[in-house]
């Protein structure tokens, strides 16, 4: 039987990002991750715990704070512990492979930032391919 276990989640933090160390000095970072959900008429959303490992949670931790837009991939974990109470306690995580960041309204008031320069900065990287400009105007006919 095959087993997949994929998740990917875009919206905006519901906190700052906390990064703490494990015991073996490995850093972790654990933030929260609010997506909307729209139905019809009405929008809901959804909160999430994602958890970050090693250098992908402290470029997190050292570049994101609350209400940044980000985009998560990665899987989903299922976590079981005892309380201080003696109670059984259960949670299902994210666990992050892979974030983008976003960009937001404070990007375009600082005059860039977001996906435009992380794709140029892709760009840039390849050494292959030129600076591209992308006119939002063209994904006006897009059906999704």
């Amino acid at each position: 039987m095959v087993s997949f276990n994929r998740v990917v989640l875009a919206g905006n933090l519901t906190r700052d990002p906390e990064l703490r160390f494990t015991s073996g000095g490995i850093p972790v970072c654990d933030f929260g991750l609010a997506v909307n959900r729209v139905r019809s008429k009405s929008e809901e959303v959804d909160f999430f715990d994602i958890t970050a490992w090693r250098e992908l949670g402290e470029t997190i931790a050292n570049y994101k704070k609350k209400g940044d837009p980000i985009l998560v991939e990665g899987k989903l974990q299922f976590r079981t512990w005892e309380a201080k109470d003696g109670s059984k306690r259960n949670k299902v995580d994210v666990v992050a492979d892979n974030v983008q960041f976003l960009g937001g309204r404070s990007d375009s008031e600082g005059g860039g930032g977001g996906q435009r320069q992380g794709a140029k900065q892709g760009a840039q990287q390849g050494g292959q391919r030129g600076d591209v400009d992308i006119n939002e105007e063209d994904f006006d006919d897009i059906p999704f």
